[in-house]
């Protein structure tokens, strides 16, 4: 029971049992629909720090959005995105998604 639960947590809580988006990935216990459950919840956890930070609700630190959508994309086998892309950047993309939902 243990296991199961240790299991579903990797999906509900990531944060908790990885330190990145790539561990997710690479999991050999998660099926791709849970890795992709999983990602989905850090994406939404970055874009809500991302968003907090653009208002000054923050501490201080950083997102790892870009991080996420590149495992993503992983993922679903597409090539990865540059890393290169600026917090600014990254801001931006969370505001057109506010406006175009």
């Amino acid at each position: 029971m243990a296991a199961e639960e240790t299991h579903r947590e990797k999906i509900e809580q990531p944060h908790a049992h990885f330190d990145s988006p790539g561990q997710v990935v690479a999991d050999p216990a998660l099926s791709k629909d849970e890795k992709s459950e999983a990602l989905e919840t850090l994406e939404q956890d970055a874009r809500l720090l991302s968003t907090a930070s653009g208002e000054g609700m923050t501490g201080g630190e950083e997102t790892n959005l870009q991080d996420v959508l590149n495992a993503q994309q992983g993922l679903k086998g597409r090539t990865a995105a540059p890393t290169s892309g600026s917090e600014a950047e990254v801001a931006e993309e969370v505001e057109k998604e506010k406006l175009d939902p």
